[in-house]
């Protein structure tokens, strides 16, 4: 026991008792009522409910999940963890690998089949446990080098100190040096290979599969003993068994195994891309004993259903979603969750829409969803959650007890309200956009990876999984109870009994916070009510906004307006129900129904009070007068209600949303929307109008406080919106999180069109506590270019723009900068295939995705990042039409270099050939078939930014006369330049296109901001053919005249096609045969001799070398050796045709000369002769250094035991120099495999290992698959 030696006088002996800890804000389920409902029906908890979580993953062994049977089935979505295993027969009871021999068990039934293939473990890593264990991987290499590297240093300098001037002495030290240079080369560009695990599959007959997962490094040591097979594993699904792949990484996993195929079977090892699918399910369902900790609903399953493919850092894809979709239904799904989402283009349009409209209407599998956290602007819900109607979605709320448990907040200054970030509606569509809210944080499960068992996570994407437990305790009273139900009755329950947060809009809380309590009475009520499971779409007569009604530019915000608004009670998915008993349902159905508005003050509505509803629906008029609202944002619902029984609620409800600018005013480029106190997480939404031919405005926000009172930051959040048709929030928002000071001025420019409503959002955000007072300022410019995207021809002309200045008078210096390039290429081949196996079927199990995939080629002549673009396809996930497109891209020895899917990101590549592989996926074949020809876009940055030159008149273009330079242009007025066509930057080729932007305002001091529109405006040039250059005429140094006949000059034009078809055919069969002919009319011509040597040194058949060295030797007899070193001392007057022909032919000579010498050096490398035969090399060529010869450098310095010379020859080769054209090509495995022997040699074990590992993963046997 240990001794205080001392205490501080301070500290009682006696502390007061400390206050109770407010656990109930650690896993939020009192403001939901899930608490209270638990407690007095603690069986409903849950249990019999089956929850599909699609997300990152989820680990089985997280704390709460971990219970028996919690998680009831794992599966890989996305492909990220497939492997294909390649059949491979047992020989002498053990099977080969990249890493070694392994040995079988002791016992292996008759009939069993093996598989063998390897996966890089970072393959399958989160990308933060990647980052922890390279660096942890990395310390270690770089402390096993520090020994050897000082070893090398004490041994160099006493090699430079003993001063040997010998050529073997200064060889010695070159070696040395050579050495440490390897040696430090090594540390500075370590690049951490990872595990590499060793996958063995093995099928028995009449038994499930099972797999042994090796691990290259531990398990196959260099110089060890085979490893056994032993402790094999099964799937997850069988035997629900689950590995770690290692201690440092505490990163579990499981298996799933697909149908053996020709090509070998797929294993999935399924791991998840991120910690945030436990922590969703930990919400969900954690079981913990505990009813603080607990989840929502810690009775309920858990299936784990993998969206987020690691490939992409756990970002989404459209084979992931498809595929969860249809694995839901298969495994008895009763919820599921998605807590994930992105900003789409169009609402409720595209396959995976489809699809969860069918899982929903036709399977009643209830599909939440979180609603986005994107806001506090309008209009930022994202998809699916947010523009699917046939989904809930769910915004995020903070409650006090979160504020105090979870956020540590020292003082609660306005109660609860929902998070800044949350998304807020309405969908591009008219619809609400925001279903439900609930609590958006909690503390609770993470996988064992990240070292902690809980974390605080905060989002959407947790109030989401909160308010699908909730949901699961009202299936689990109703399965048990035996209460029949669809997904409507439910939805209906549930949004009829949420209770409304005061001062938070609609659009940002939809129906309001979920009661589980009054959700279950509301269920149990009216159990008997088969009204309940009709769903009654609710539609306008608007394109647009078919689904509520929604008003936001000027001129419609300005004048009356009549819609048709018709309801249509839906018995099933899409009608299709042709049962007897769904048939007499639509023939019964018959609803009095009495309209009424949320809102009882919104006299600009008018609508009828009744209507009476049948099957196939009714219309009714209803007229919307906003001409004399205030600006600013107006929201109801025009609700029907059942008559005979109101107190059920709404049966449906049509959104109405007036978003109405302030007063339209061209002259009124500076609105100063004043000087703002906040309230706690209040924000402020202003909607102006920009004026016409606005392009950009700069919003200036002062924090109005005084530095005298407080010096303390706020947290401001500044963002606005435009919305266009057909395109996403993200692609016309800005979005500024601004820390302010007292007296700080923080200046943000915006890119805007003229003419459309503008949202400006400024939030106090939902945390910051104290006085929160700004002014905010907006100032609108520029200019309006036509055309607005200059595309300037590959004909050479150059091109004319106009710019006008509409707002104020501005002054234009037009800067037009090229940065990227695109090529593009054709496919080089194409392939249609149905994807096999249960996983790649549609909902209906019977529907086969079937996939194009598309090969490119392209030759980089310099290391490049690439962004592969397929602007038909990209940009599009939920609404698009196609259900996934995938691109990966490999290098000329097939490794992965790197993916890309719908938002193409930048792939680095070296210098050379690469292959890009792009898959396109859907049912349909002949929809897939329009995509054969796919045109591939590849952009690249230049390596220096391309300025055009503007003039002002073309005159001057073309004369490369007098520049626009600077110039002002009174308000109203317009300006004309044109732009050259620049010179082409040398890595461009013909057909290609140069991208940039040109900025026409001029960048004045004066003003708040930069000065000039954000993000410019596109440029593009085409790239034409190259312009030659003049011809500078020079003398006649042809050769002389040839006298011959035409008979000797066909003779001589036969033997030369003759030869060449022979060394075509060099190292191939049929060389011989062709060879045998040929030398019969040309025996003793040095060229077909010369093609001989070469075939029988690349054939290698029995006694090569000799045959090898007695033709060299032959050739070089032939050839006059003085007469070459001879020309090659003298000086010759190349303007002479003799001469010239005399020299062409000793080229020729002297190249087989030192070629034919040079693979005799070959036959004899660790013979006799093998030192006299570099030497006569060297008598005709420089070997040292030269690439052709890097063969013979390489043997000659490894015979003299000079290995850092050696490793420096394979880094020079391998760094890009290579070895194409030389006596021997050297493949990427084969520079690997010299360094590995050196290593050896050397004795430095870390550095085998190390190129050990990168061996197997710089040269696979073939192209990783899609999925």
């Amino acid at each position: 026991m240990s001794t205080i030696l001392s205490r501080s006088s301070t500290i009682s002996s006696n502390p007061p008792n400390p206050p109770s800890f407010p656990s109930h804000g650690i896993m939020p389920k009192e403001i939901t009522t899930a608490l209270p409902f638990l407690t007095q029906n603690p069986t409903f908890d849950g249990r019999g409910v089956i929850v599909g979580v699609f997300d990152t993953g989820v680990d089985s062994l997280a704390r709460g999940l971990n219970g028996d049977q919690k998680v009831v089935g794992i599966v890989d979505c996305t492909g990220s963890g497939d492997l294909l295993c390649k059949k491979v027969e047992p020989k002498d009871k053990a099977l080969t690998t990249v890493a070694g021999p392994v040995t079988l068990p002791a016992t292996v039934p008759a009939g069993t089949t093996f598989y063998v293939g390897s996966k890089r473990a970072y393959e399958l890593y989160p990308k933060k446990l990647i980052n922890r264990v390279s660096a942890e991987r990395k310390k270690k290499f770089v402390d096993a080098c520090k020994a050897p590297l000082a070893q090398a240093k004490e041994a160099s300098d006493a090699l430079e100190a003993k001063g040997d001037k010998t050529k073997e002495g200064i060889k010695a030290r070159a070696n040395a040096k050579a050495l440490i240079d390897s040696l430090t080369s090594a540390e500075s560009s370590y690049s951490d290979p990872g595990p590499i695990k060793i996958v063995v599959v093995q099928q028995s007959p009449d038994t499930h599969p099972c797999a042994y997962i090796l691990d290259m490094e531990k398990d196959f040591p260099k110089g060890g003993e085979p490893p056994v097979l032993s402790d094999p594993m099964y799937a997850f699904d069988y035997n629900r068994d689950v590995a770690k792949f290692d201690d440092a990484s505490m990163l579990n996993y499981c298996l799933n195994f697909e149908t053996p195929t020709d090509d070998g079977i797929v294993l999935t090892i399924t791991a998840d891309a991120g910690a945030h699918g436990s922590h969703v399910s930990g919400i969900v369902g954690a079981d913990l004993g505990d009813e603080c900790m607990n989840g929502v609903a810690p009775g309920a399953k858990i299936v784990s259903l993998k969206i987020g493919d690691t490939r992409l850092g756990s970002m989404e894809t459209g084979v992931g979603v498809v595929r969860a979709l249809t694995e839901a239904k298969k495994r008895g799904c009763h919820i599921v969750n998605m807590s994930y989402g992105e900003a789409s283009a169009v609402a409720n349009s595209g396959l995976i829409a489809d699809l969860i409209d069918e899982m929903v209407y036709k399977d009643n599998i209830i599909f939440v969803s979180s609603a986005g956290n994107n806001g506090p602007a309008l209009m930022t819900v994202g998809a699916p959650g947010g523009l699917n109607k046939s989904i809930i979605s769910v915004g995020a709320y903070v409650d006090t007890d979160m504020m105090v448990s979870d956020y540590s907040m020292r003082e609660i200054a306005g109660g609860g309200t929902n998070y800044t970030w949350s998304s807020v509606g309405p969908a591009p569509d008219g619809m609400n956009g925001v279903d439900i809210i609930a609590p958006g944080g909690a503390i609770t499960s993470v996988p064992e990876w990240c070292l902690q068992k809980n974390q605080l996570m905060n989002g959407t994407s947790m109030s989401s999984p909160n308010c699908a437990g909730c949901i699961a305790l009202l299936l689990s009273a109703l399965i048990q109870k035996n209460v029949p139900y669809n997904a409507e009755r439910v939805k209906k329950a549930i949004f009829n009994t949420a209770k409304i947060v005061p001062d938070l809009n609609t659009l940002v809380q939809g129906n309001g916070m979920i009661q589980v309590e009054k959700a279950y009475e509301h269920l149990m009520s009216y159990k008997d009510e088969l009204s309940e499971e009709v769903r009654f779409e609710t539609t306008i007569n608007r394109v647009a906004t078919k689904n509520g009604v929604y008003l936001r530019q000027h001129d419609e915000c300005n004048k009356r307006q009549t819609f048709t608004v018709t309801v249509n009670p839906k018995f099933g998915f899409l009608d299709d129900d042709r049962s007897i008993e769904t048939q007499t349902k639509r023939v019964e159905f018959e609803m009095r129904m009495n309209l009424k508005l949320t809102i009882d003050d919104c006299d600009w509505i008018s609508f009828p009070d009744h209507v009476v509803l049948m099957h196939n629906g009714r219309n009714f008029a209803i007229e919307v007068n906003p001409c004399n609202l205030p600006s600013g944002l107006h929201t109801t619902h025009l609700i029907g209600y059942d008559s005979a029984n109101p107190n059920r609620g709404a049966m449906f409800k049509l959104p109405i949303t007036i978003v109405k600018p302030q007063p339209l005013d061209d002259s009124d480029v500076a609105p100063n929307l004043g000087q703002m106190n906040f309230a706690p997480a209040e924000r402020k939404r202003f909607f102006i109008t920009p004026p016409t031919g606005a392009t950009y405005c700069d919003i200036t926000v002062k924090d109005c406080r005084s530095p005298k009172d407080d010096a303390s930051s706020r947290l401001v959040v500044l963002h606005t919106l435009q919305s266009f048709p057909h395109t996403p929030y993200r692609d016309n928002e800005k979005q500024q999180y601004l820390y302010l000071n007292p007296g700080d001025t923080s200046v943000t420019g915006v890119a805007c069109t003229g003419g459309v409503t503008m949202e400006i959002c400024v939030a106090r955000y939902w945390s910051a506590l104290g006085l929160t007072e700004v002014s905010c300022d907006v100032r609108f410019r520029g200019v309006t270019p036509t055309p607005e995207t200059v595309n300037i021809s590959a004909a050479g002309s150059g091109t004319h723009v106009r710019v006008q200045s509409l707002v104020s008078d501005e002054t234009v210096s037009p800067v037009a900068k090229l940065d990227k390039f695109e090529t593009y290429l054709t496919p080089k081949d194409n392939k249609m295939e149905a994807k096999t196996g249960s996983r790649n079927l549609l909902l209906d199990g019977i529907t086969r995705t079937y996939s194009l995939t598309l090969t490119y080629e392209l030759n980089l002549e310099a290391d490049a990042s690439i962004t592969c673009r397929v602007p038909s396809l990209n940009g599009y996930l939920y609404e698009s039409a196609m259900e996934a497109q995938f691109i990966m891209v490999y290098d000329s020895s097939k490794k992965l270099l790197g993916v890309s899917d719908c938002w193409p990101d930048a792939i680095k590549c070296k210098k050379g050939d690469i292959t890009i592989r792009l898959q396109i996926r859907h049912s349909s074949i002949s929809l897939l078939k329009k995509f054969e020809g796919q045109v591939l876009a590849v952009e690249r940055s230049l390596k220096s930014p391309v300025t055009l030159d503007a003039y002002a008149t073309h005159c001057d273009m073309v004369k490369g006369g007098k520049k626009f330079g600077k110039r002002s242009i009174p308000q109203g007025n317009m300006a004309s330049m044109h732009f050259a066509v620049p010179s082409r930057p040398k890595e461009v080729k013909e057909g290609d296109v140069l991208i940039g932007a040109v900025h026409y305002e001029s960048s004045d001091s004066s003003l708040a901001g930069a000065g000039k529109k954000p993000k410019g405006w596109k440029i593009t040039v085409a790239m034409g053919p190259k312009e030659k250059a003049p011809v500078t005429p020079k003398a006649d140094v042809s050769e002389v005249k040839d006298e011959r006949g035409a008979v000797e000059k066909m003779e001589e034009e036969l033997r030369d096609w003759k030869v060449a078809k022979v060394e075509k055919k060099i190292g191939e069969d049929d060389f011989d045969a062709l060879f045998d002919d040929a030398v019969k009319s040309y025996e003793g011509w040095l060229p077909l001799m010369a093609a001989k040597v070469k075939h029988l040194e690349k054939k290698r058949a029995e006694d090569w070398e000799k045959a090898v060295i007695e033709m060299a030797d032959d050739i070089v007899k032939r050839i006059d050796t003085d007469k070459i070193a001879i020309w090659g001392g003298m000086k010759h007057d190349l303007t002479d045709g003799h001469v010239v022909k005399e020299k062409k032919e000793l080229d020729r000579d002297k190249g087989i000369l030192t070629d034919c010498l040079g693979r005799k050096c070959l036959a004899l490398i660790g013979e006799e002769g093998w030192d006299a035969a570099v030497k006569d090399l060297k008598k005709w060529v420089k070997v040292d250094g030269a690439d052709k010869f890097g063969v013979i450098e390489i043997e000659e310095n490894k015979s003299k035991k000079l290995g850092g010379l050696v490793l420096g020859i394979v880094k020079r080769m391998d760094d890009g120099s290579g070895s194409k054209g030389g006596l021997k090509v050297y493949k990427k495995k084969d520079l690997l495999d010299i360094r590995e022997t050196i290593y050896e040699e050397l004795g430095w074990a870390w550095l085998v290992e190390y190129n050990r590992a990168w061996k197997v993963l710089e040269a696979p046997s073939d192209y990783q698959e899609f999925n």
